[in-house]
């Protein structure tokens, strides 16, 4: 049985977002998004370590009034994808939830640009499985190449980028603040 990483791991992140959703965040706390596109599952978002990466973000989906919302975060039970070992649960994960599609007669979601409907399902129906058995996953963290590449023949992309999904906010959100566009 897969377990998470139980070392404390603190890290920085960026959430882009409107003026007037920083405020509610602020007054209220986070919210989670349960997008069909949001490509790490149900969560809340963040840039880690990237507040350029945010405010570009925030600036494309709310351009009269982008807001970043930057906050501590500490990487508790995290099915944290730039380690290999999550690479096999994925897969069994796919595998099982592809099963159940046929079994029922539907198709599998399509990934299609920034919609990434299938990774959702398949990482939601892993954290699933793994809580059934006993396996608390309170974040998802993974890279994301995206962009065009730096200069011609690379294999760097401009907009690349590690991006967290917050389940609990209570367990991994240790502070939150305003980003001003100058600190960034």
């Amino acid at each position: 049985m897969m377990t998470t990483n139980q070392r404390e791991r603190i890290v920085v992140g960026y959430h882009g977002t409107s003026i007037r959703s920083a405020k509610a965040v602020m007054r209220d706390g986070f919210r989670l998004s349960q997008n069909a596109y949001d490509w790490l599952g149900d969560g809340v978002y963040f840039f880690q370590d990237a507040p350029y990466r945010a405010w570009e973000w925030a600036s494309n989906r709310h351009p009269s009034e982008p807001s970043v919302v930057g906050a501590e975060l500490e990487l508790v039970d995290c099915m944290d994808l730039l380690d290999t070992a999550w690479s096999s649960v994925l897969a069994d994960a796919y595998n099982a939830y592809i099963g159940l599609l046929k079994e029922t007669g539907q198709p599998p979601p399509e990934q299609s640009g920034g919609a990434h409907r299938l990774d959702r399902e398949v990482i939601n129906y892993a954290i699933g499985v793994l809580n059934q058995n006993g396996v608390e996953i309170s974040c998802v963290r993974n890279a994301f190449s995206e962009g065009r590449p730096v200069y011609p023949g690379s294999a760097l992309y401009d907009r690349t980028h590690i991006q967290i999904s917050v389940r609990d906010v209570s367990k991994c959100v240790r502070r939150v603040w305003l980003e001003s566009p100058a600190q960034s």
